[in-house]
């Protein structure tokens, strides 16, 4: 199977490759994880009621690799060529990213859900945000060579976005998940300790969003809307890494944490008269937008400029492959419905 196409973005000149088509949703993988196999030579995506795929790079081919029906939650170890996914019944479940392997690890708290997508740490320890069978939520570990998850903390708020650090079994980055702004929304679980504490502590007026790990899990990024800022792993220095023209939302680390990219909403200009008036009409310029950020010069690219998305699941949610000489995006079609691109970036970076 073949979808693949190649073209330049109109507005920005920039190498895109097109890996499928038609009227089903293709979502890459979140940001939250990776995305590439550990030679980038594959990457994956999810596609509408039907499956979790694997695309070959340079050739476009096509395989899947589970069944919507029984898998989700998909993620990849930021190091091994492997991943991890949550099976109907409860199972954790090990994908082998070169022959497709599917391997039982063991088992959910039964009757519940997951939250989010799966994370692993460098140890091979697997966590996610859970929602218990009595809706409690919780998040859940489950340790190599252990067949049934442990329940490390339980909340009445609406957890979401757990991401263990890559580096640090340790330590849980989670949220409490309002579908908008919250008070305290990002907090960092010690498991050893069995206590949580604020990760980036907000004031009033702060709205913090779309976090995510670094690769070595030393820095996260996320949004301080409308800007990019990270922070160190304990949480103690914060810092604005990128300002835009464009709101922007879901940013990502290369795996060198030199470069960011990041997604923007629809950009719109309004009609301004001779005398600097503006008028009650505005009109849509520019549509969403990937967004390339060098934290080294500071410097600002914009990669590609996309339609309008249907909905927010359908956001661009852009990351790196490994290497960090491509960008995969969701691209909206004509529709707005998602279809996977990659961006060459080589010639940029």
């Amino acid at each position: 199977m073949n979808e693949m196409r190649t073209y330049r973005d109109k507005l920005t000149g920039v190498a895109i490759t097109q890996y499928t088509a038609g009227p089903m949703r293709n979502a890459k993988l979140y940001f939250t994880t990776e995305n590439f196999t550990v030679d980038d030579r594959y990457f994956f995506f999810n596609r509408e009621n039907d499956g979790l795929y694997r695309c070959e790079v340079e050739t476009g081919e096509l395989r899947k690799m589970a069944d919507a029906a029984q898998y989700s939650g998909f993620a990849m170890d930021r190091w091994g060529n492997w991943g991890v996914m949550s099976r109907r019944d409860g199972a954790v479940c090990r994908l082998d990213c070169e022959s497709g392997e599917i391997t039982e690890l063991g088992f959910l708290p039964a009757g519940g859900h997951i939250t989010g997508h799966l994370t692993t740490a460098n140890t091979g320890r697997v966590a996610c945000s859970y929602q218990l069978s009595n809706m409690i939520f919780a998040l859940v570990i489950l340790d190599p060579g252990h067949k049934d998850g442990e329940i490390v903390h339980m909340s009445d708020y609406h957890l979401g976005h757990a991401q263990i650090c890559p580096s640090d079994e340790n330590l849980i980055f989670y949220i409490h998940e309002t579908g908008g702004d919250a008070l305290q929304r990002t907090w960092m679980y010690d498991i050893a300790a069995r206590a949580s504490r604020p990760y980036y502590v907000e004031k009033w007026g702060d709205w913090i969003t779309h976090e995510v790990w670094s690769a070595d899990g030393e820095e996260m990024a996320l949004m301080r809307m409308p800007d990019v800022w990270t922070g160190d792993k304990d949480g103690h220095v914060f810092r604005m890494e990128a300002h835009s023209r464009r709101t922007m939302h879901h940013p990502c680390l290369s795996r060198d944490r030199r470069f960011i990219c990041a997604d923007t909403f629809a950009l719109n200009l309004k009609h301004v008269d001779g005398k600097g008036v503006v008028r009650d009409e505005s009109v849509e310029e520019l549509g969403p937008a990937v967004l390339l950020f060098d934290r080294k010069t500071g410097r600002e690219t914009e990669i590609a400029v996309t339609n309008v998305p249907k909905t927010g699941d359908d956001h661009l949610h852009p990351s790196f492959n490994r290497k960090g000489d491509k960008i995969l995006f969701s691209n909206p079609d004509d529709n707005g419905v998602a279809q996977v691109c990659v961006a060459d970036i080589s010639g940029i970076i």
